[in-house]
């Protein structure tokens, strides 16, 4: 067993869930955070200190890291706008300077790679042009406004990173698009149009068993004392290098194991695609939808890390459930027939 605590933010999301049961199965302890209270808290009841936090209105979080090596702060704000700057910002500066002042080795944060928006350029560095943080720029992003808000805000969370840092080791990840099985195998269940628009598009996925992987991998660096303490780190975690990483190239491989008929999709040209956001969004210059963009891994891999599992695994998981799903749609539709008869 580890004598490191561990607290972990956002535990009950589907980053954190995964980030808590890697934790414990590696020895740590875990600290974890819950915006609603947890009834019915599963095996972890007596193995997790469960703590019940609303980052909208908490300010002190002295008593939260108190006793904690590190932090995994995983805890955001999605979809409410009016809530973004408060959670993404505000109490990210707050956990930070906290975790200064109890003396914590290492401070994981994960950002997100829609903090580069709409890029000029089709590849992506951890160093290439990001969103004006503290105005929303409609034409640096062809996105919906909470996504817009919720890119700024996050780089926002970023940059409060830099200002406190001292005596603490930062990792800040940019995640591409985080999935786990079920949502791989969900891309049946979008509308016909989005599966026609989307089929050719670049996934951009990531398996969530890597993310949790690679914040283990960095917290652990920092715990052991590497990286000077005050500095700064930033990933992009993706794997868009990877061979067939477009939606068709799944769903073609689904429809051979499934035989379900939602994979089999008719994909709409790419300058179609390009053109339906050009003009759903319509703002000037130009720049390059997220499908079109390429996330570079180069510096994670230059660090040491190598993914544990990555897509190739992940998809491999996803149709072996699909497998199993055909025996049981056999066996549902044979006991439907008997009936009927």
């Amino acid at each position: 067993m580890s004598s490191k605590t561990v607290l972990v933010t956002g535990a009950t999301g589907r980053i954190g869930q995964v980030v808590v049961a890697d934790l414990l199965e590696r020895g740590y302890r875990v600290r974890a955070t819950t915006s609603r209270p947890r009834a019915g808290i599963h095996a972890d009841r007596d193995v997790v200190d469960w703590r019940m936090v609303d980052f909208l209105r908490e300010n002190d979080f002295d008593d939260l890291v108190s006793g904690c090596d590190g932090i995994l702060h995983l805890a955001a704000e999605l979809g409410k706008k009016d809530r973004m700057v408060r959670v993404n910002v505000e109490a990210t500066r707050e956990l930070a300077k906290a975790a200064e002042r109890a003396g914590v080795s290492v401070f994981c944060y994960t950002s997100s790679v829609s903090v580069y928006g709409s890029g000029r350029s089709t590849n992506i560095a951890e160093d290439s042009d990001v969103l004006t943080h503290d105005r929303d720029v409609p034409s640096e992003y062809w996105a919906l406004d909470y996504v817009r808000e919720y890119g700024r805000t996050k780089l926002a969370g970023e940059l409060q990173l830099r200002e406190v840092a001292a005596r603490v080791r930062y990792v800040v990840f940019r995640p591409a698009v985080v999935v786990d099985i079920s949502q791989i195998i969900g891309v049946r269940d979008w509308p016909l149009v989005k599966r026609m628009l989307a089929a050719h598009r670049h996934a951009h996925h990531i398996y969530v068993q890597d993310v949790s992987d690679a914040l283990i991998w960095f917290m652990q660096r920092g715990l052991t004392g590497q990286g000077d303490p005050g500095s700064v780190s930033v990933y992009n975690l993706s794997e868009d290098d990877r061979p067939n990483p477009r939606h068709a190239d799944f769903m073609r491989k689904a429809f051979a194991a499934s035989g379900d008929r939602r994979y089999r999709t008719v994909a709409v040209p790419g300058i179609a695609d390009w053109l339906h956001d050009a003009l759903r969004f319509r703002s000037l210059p130009f720049r390059n939808p997220l499908w079109c963009m390429r996330f570079s891994n180069e510096r994670l891999q230059a660090s040491g890390y190598r993914f544990r599992f990555g897509m190739a695994k992940a998809e491999e998981l996803a149709l072996e459930t699909l497998r199993q799903e055909v025996p049981q749609n056999q066996q549902n539709g044979e006991k439907l027939a008997e009936t009927q008869a």
